[in-house]
């Protein structure tokens, strides 16, 4: 729970500064909700996006982690989950903030993860604190007269486990495929 509070105390502040320093900028753009998987899990996100510039934006998000590692880890099966959340800057090649655009970004997860050993057979739980940098490359899709946006998103990074409690657990290199729905405002 403590971490949820901080999660917040930390994320709203950061996200109206951004908001508010726009010239253009009412505020929040959008809000939206996102779904990435990777070969070891998922993570659900809520997002808002600030504007920037003509072709910028600023994307906050908030989210959950399943992880199913199995054994892509440091033990023969790693499952767990946890919140987290990012921030990140994308560039869209078209100034209508739609269409092609990269994205880099920056997640902070915070994990609870079981895992297990089968010989000998031990089991233990493992809390990690992990730094996810990220780049990407990604479409947006624009609806009913540019209200809705649809994305896909193809991105690589690398997870550092920066704090751990208990046993070590896996991290490295990471590739996801995102989809996502944005309300403009």
């Amino acid at each position: 729970m403590k971490r949820v509070v901080l999660i917040i105390l930390l994320f709203v502040p950061i996200a109206s500064a951004f908001g508010q320093n726009s010239p253009r900028s009412k505020g929040i753009e959008s809000l939206g909700i996102e779904s990435q998987i990777y070969p070891a899990g998922t993570m659900f996100n809520l997002r808002a996006s600030w504007l920037l510039g003509e072709k910028s934006s600023l994307i906050g998000k908030l989210g959950y982690n399943t992880a199913r590692r199995q054994d892509f880890g440091e033990h023969d099966k790693e499952d767990g989950g946890g919140l987290g959340l990012a921030l990140g800057y994308r560039r869209y090649l078209d100034n209508k903030r739609s269409g092609l655009f990269m994205e880099g970004r920056a997640s902070a997860w915070f994990l609870d993860i079981d895992w297990q050993d089968n010989a000998p057979l031990r089991t233990g739980n493992s809390d990690i604190t992990v730094f996810q940098p990220t780049i990407g490359i990604g479409y947006d899709i624009l609806l009913n007269d540019g209200k809705i946006k649809l994305g896909l998103l193809v991105a690589f990074g690398y997870e550092v486990n920066m704090i751990t409690s208990g046993e070590a657990v896996g991290q490295g290199g990471i590739s996801l495929i995102g989809l996502s729905v944005d309300f403009r405002l």
